[in-house]
């Protein structure tokens, strides 16, 4: 499990190691253990257990490379922990491990070697605050998608209700312009069977003078005038002729005259329920046009209370993540740069070569 840390990290693990191991016998004791693990942030309560697993023998003593193993036990066990934390829990521990290497090497006197460490320091936790900014950044795009995705579905529901509702309304119009239709047709049979059936039968009016002559027919013929009877029978009979000719050419036109009103009647029925009928299509349209816009403004104050939540979630996730990559910046003196982890405990001053007044006095 050791060939996880890189060559830097080994090297930092290396110096923060020895600082335990005074007397330079490569192994350090339990206690020690505890400390080094709470200088890096992790749980000390932890040791003893973790120790059981790389040592079997429990001789209380621990090498560098079964060190490792322990580090490594203990990453695992706290990314499980720390699932729902954003932050890399390896790159923290690494911040904390060279952090406290930079302090060795300051110390030691090892002033290149501790600027190397800082610089090393400071890349690392732009790196990481980059990283965490744009993974923070995707998830809050992936966010926006899903809700954009959510209205685009809820938008496309919208739009099949309505197209469903207008396809029904469209076929309940049909059928009432076929209902009338056929209705139009049949009182149109009965009216045209009625009108003639009253109009043909009545009794044709003759004019005066066909009357007149069929008065001196029958009056000559009670005279046994039959001759005379018999001319003017027969200029009755042309006259009669020609007169009911006209008045059946009349009959026709007047029945043809009350047809075509009724017909127009009716037309005036089925184009008043025509107008209706596109009243009421427009009424949905402007409806569901009126739906459609208020569904959309909707769906975009929404995005815009998200995005504006999200900028604010941004700026204060921004400043978590700063302030969780901030260790302690500790010199040789023993003065603290920048704010220190809870997980991180002081290392004990050491007085430097001078005495201060103070102490003089």
């Amino acid at each position: 499990m050791g060939d996880e840390y890189g060559p830097d990290e080994r090297k930092a693990l290396q110096g923060l190691f020895d600082l335990y191991d005074r007397d330079g016998s490569g192994f350090i004791n339990d206690f020690e253990l505890e400390a080094v693990m709470q200088k890096v942030g992790r749980d000390p309560s932890q040791a003893k257990d973790l120790l059981q697993q790389v040592d079997p023998d429990n001789n209380g003593k621990v090498s560098f490379e079964e060190f490792l193993k322990i580090l490594s036990l203990g990453r695992t066990e706290a990314a499980g922990d720390a699932a729902d934390d954003p932050t890399d829990t390896k790159v923290v521990e690494f911040l904390n491990i060279l952090n406290e290497y930079r302090v060795k090497c300051e110390e030691e006197g090892k002033y290149l070697e501790a600027e190397r460490a800082a610089k090393q320091l400071g890349a690392l936790q732009k790196q990481e605050k980059q990283r965490q900014n744009k993974s923070y950044r995707a998830k809050q795009i992936a966010e926006r998608q899903d809700v954009q995705i959510a209205h685009n579905m809820q938008f496309a529901s919208f739009n099949q209700s309505w197209d469903k509702f207008m396809e029904e309304y469209d076929q309940m119009a049909e059928l009432y312009i076929q209902q009338m239709t056929d209705k139009h047709q049949k009182r149109l049979r009965e009216f045209q069977e009625e009108t003639i059936k009253s109009i043909m039968q009545k009794q044709p009016k003759f004019s005066r003078e066909l009357l007149d002559w069929r008065r001196r027919q029958h009056l000559l013929a009670r005279q046994k005038n039959y001759a005379e009877a018999e001319k003017i029978k027969r200029l009755a009979d042309t006259l009669e002729a020609r007169e009911t000719q006209k008045i059946g050419q009349s009959r026709k036109q007047q029945i043809k005259k009350l047809e075509a009103q009724f017909r127009q009647d009716q037309q005036k029925e089925l184009t008043a329920l025509l107008k209706r009928i596109d009243g009421r299509r427009k009424e949905h349209i402007k409806q569901r046009n009126t739906d459609s816009q208020r569904l959309l403004q909707r769906n975009k104050n929404l995005q815009a209370v998200l995005e504006n939540k999200q900028n604010i979630q941004a700026q204060t996730r921004k400043q978590q993540i700063s302030e969780s990559l901030q260790i302690k910046q500790r010199g040789a003196t023993g003065s603290i740069k920048t704010s220190i982890p809870k997980a991180t405990r002081r290392r004990k001053k050491k007085k430097g070569p001078f005495i201060t007044q103070e102490e003089q006095d």
